[in-house]
């Protein structure tokens, strides 16, 4: 097999992984979080589920396309 599709195949698994996990953290952060109010006045839920943990998986993303993404041709190999 190509090394291209075996890359490929290796990121499209990460990026459905990543999916998952901010799923995962999303939903735990909104629905099993007390109504306490945050440090920025609104509900604890709202600030971890909306603000926090989309801050988080924006770094998580960018250390895995900085260090498991490559750079792959696109063109036919003959």
């Amino acid at each position: 097999m190509d090394a291209r599709y075996k890359q490929a195949n290796k990121e499209a698994k990460l990026s459905l992984l990543l999916t998952f996990i901010y799923l995962l953290g999303w939903i735990v952060c909104a629905y099993c979080v007390s109504d306490n109010i945050g440090c920025l006045g609104l509900p604890l839920w709202f600030e971890l589920s909306c603000i926090m943990v989309p801050f988080g998986f924006v770094l998580l993303c960018w250390v895995v396309v900085k260090f498991q993404f490559k750079n792959i041709s696109l063109e036919q190999i003959k």
